[in-house]
């Protein structure tokens, strides 16, 4: 499974100082500390100033890009601030998050999606909203997929999100978002998926144990990516195991190194 490392988005307070401070090294050890606990790509939100985004994407890309050649995930509501991140992304093959099915958002990140080659996260999410079951969220992706398709972009390319829900505020949507990534598999069975996985703990206590139960549910279901914080061991313990359990991970040699490496919990 895709790791995507969650740490450097600017809604959060941390991330947001070491930005208005300009603090090359704290941004670069978090790049690195994720990469270090098993991160594939590196997820970059600048959005914490929305008047002043495009800059902060410019130094955060360029920061992270003096130590690592790792992909990036571009993180915005702005396509102009995503189109930088990607002309900076270098030769790896970058990911844009993301697109939803609403007109205006597919014309504007489409066109970017074909031009970089990249990766796009597509959110199960309409111009009404997010609905509430596992069908229409389908329906949703499927729309979404045929547009893609009809834009020249490899479906292969597509990560469909199922857009995950509290299940403190509702206890059937975890069932929902594992449903809804059988059911687009189902029909389009060379899309790949992926959640933003801390979603479904909010509001509870102790949300680790509850995330990584989640994920392993996630990965049984065929989920290919998560944007998770790598840095929490007790998560991608339960990563390490599933992917051994799952027969994705070959004589085991990927949990077997991390225990050497001293990754686990």
């Amino acid at each position: 499974m895709i790791v995507i490392g969650e740490r450097i988005n600017a809604t959060r307070k941390h991330i947001f100082a070491a930005i208005e401070k300009r603090d090359t090294k704290f941004i670069q050890d978090e790049a690195m500390n994720q990469i270090k606990s098993g991160a594939n790509l590196i997820d970059i939100n600048a959005g914490g100033k929305p008047d002043r985004e495009i800059s902060d994407m410019e130094w955060l890309v360029k920061t992270v890009r003096e130590v690592t050649d790792v992909p990036l995930c571009i993180d915005s509501a702005n396509p102009s601030a995503i189109e930088l991140g990607l002309s900076l992304q270098g030769k790896a093959k970058p990911m844009i998050n993301s697109i939803t099915n609403e007109e205006e958002r597919l014309n504007k990140i489409l066109p970017l999606v074909k031009k970089y080659n990249s990766d796009v996260v597509a959110l199960t999410i309409e111009a009404g909203g997010i609905p509430t079951t596992a069908q229409r969220r389908i329906e949703i992706a499927k729309s979404m997929l045929t547009k893609v398709k009809d834009f020249g972009i490899p479906l292969s390319n597509v990560y469909v999100d199922p857009c995950i829900f509290p299940v403190s505020t509702d206890s059937k949507q975890a069932i929902v978002s594992m449903d809804t990534i059988r059911g687009v598999k189902q029909m389009f069975p060379e899309v790949k998926s992926v959640v933003g996985l801390s979603n479904v703990s909010y509001g509870l206590p102790a949300r680790v144990i509850v995330n990584s139960a989640f994920l392993i549910l996630l990965l049984s279901a065929g989920l290919d990516a998560a944007i998770i914080d790598p840095t929490e061991k007790k998560m991608m313990t339960a990563l390490r195991a599933a992917n051994a359990l799952l027969d994705k991970d070959e004589y085991c040699l990927e949990y077997i190194t991390a225990s050497r490496e001293g990754l686990f919990s």
